[in-house]
């Protein structure tokens, strides 16, 4: 641990982003970015699952647990929302987006389902605070009991959703309703995730009991690596913000495996701290990549050497690394001079 960062977590979160950029870029293999879907969102809310847990000091404090919550997620959330509606202002003027498209934007950040990746902060707050919840009042074992209902009961909700938003595409009033639904059920779809991180970081992380028995990390890593290949190939393009699961089953097992397999090996390997530094600014990276086109930036830069040399993965390589250095910058300038955009005090020199 440096400055109360975790390595392996900051590390894990570095992979994280990176598979993320991969999967958002169409020249990357369709086989890479099944598999990549199969768990590159299921990770980060493992991943807050094993921090929540480690900053446990009194269950029943669930104020101070949220008021963490609400600075972490929903100012970051608000600010960028707010960016992002900006830039979509300079979009309808430029006639790069329709006013059909700016209004349901604007729908999705004030109904706090999220325009593009914006949902991931408001289903990681509200997972979390109905995971509090229920911490400050139950037993582990009904805890653990409630959320399997809980995510139970949302599966066929988020059927229903989808289906309805097929039903009326453009209708406003049936948008903003199933929006504010959409973001709690997805909430429930991706509670699994978090419980698993908060309750099993103990043994998979297994720092203390195996310390000198870093190949049985290495073990579980690889095989759980497998076992996520092998159901990306039997569970097709999942989608956790769309809430597009395929098989239940599958999904769930994809996206722990998977997991599971990120974690154990970022245990093992020393510290990188590049890698570290992208795991640092990973919501920043999430959050700027898309909507203010800094993956664009990066493709731009990978079709330049693409146009000279013809390998496709040569492109998405480039433009993956093009968009962490600028995603990078970008996390170093609001964390040095705008850390209120995460929620955070700037500083003393």
């Amino acid at each position: 641990m440096k400055n109360d960062r975790i390595t392996f977590i900051d590390m894990a979160k570095g992979v994280g982003i990176i598979l993320v950029l991969f999967g958002h870029l169409i020249y990357t293999n369709e086989y890479v970015r099944v598999w990549i879907s199969a768990f590159h969102m299921p990770l980060f809310f493992v991943l807050a699952g094993i921090t929540l847990s480690l900053g446990t000091s009194d269950r029943k404090d669930v104020k101070g647990r949220m008021n963490k919550r609400i600075k972490g997620l929903l100012v970051p959330y608000l600010w960028f929302s707010l960016i992002y509606l900006i830039v979509d202002i300079g979009n309808v003027l430029l006639d790069k987006i329709t006013m059909h498209d700016f209004v349901f934007n604007l729908l999705a950040s004030v109904t706090f389902s999220g325009k593009s990746v914006m949902w991931f902060l408001t289903a990681l707050f509200i997972s979390q605070t109905i995971l509090i919840l229920l911490q400050s009042r139950l037993d582990d074992r009904y805890v653990i009991i409630s959320v399997m209902v809980i995510t139970i009961v949302s599966y066929p909700c988020s059927l229903w959703i989808r289906q309805t938003y097929e039903i009326y595409p453009d209708s406003i009033s049936v948008t903003l309703i199933l929006n504010v639904l959409k973001t709690i059920v997805r909430a429930g779809i991706v509670l699994p995730f978090l419980t698993f991180g908060y309750y099993g970081r103990e043994w998979y992380t297994c720092y203390e009991k195996y310390a000198n028995r870093s190949y049985m990390r290495l073990i579980m890593g690889l095989a759980t690596l497998a076992v996520c290949i092998f159901i990306a190939m039997n569970n097709w393009a999942v989608d956790t913000n769309n809430m597009i699961l395929n098989d239940p089953f599958l999904y769930y097992l994809g996206g722990l495996s998977g997991s599971l397999s990120v974690i154990c090996l970022c245990s093992l390997i020393p510290s990188f701290p590049v890698l570290e530094m992208i795991g640092r600014y990973s919501l920043v990276i999430m959050a700027v990549h898309l909507d203010m086109y800094v993956l664009w930036a990066g493709l731009k830069v990978g079709l330049l050497v693409y146009d000279r040399c013809g390998i496709s993965y040569v492109l998405t390589v480039i433009a993956v690394c093009v968009t962490l250095i600028l995603g990078c910058i970008a996390g170093y300038v609001v964390e040095r001079f705008f850390p209120f955009i995460l929620g955070r005090r700037r500083k003393k020199i």
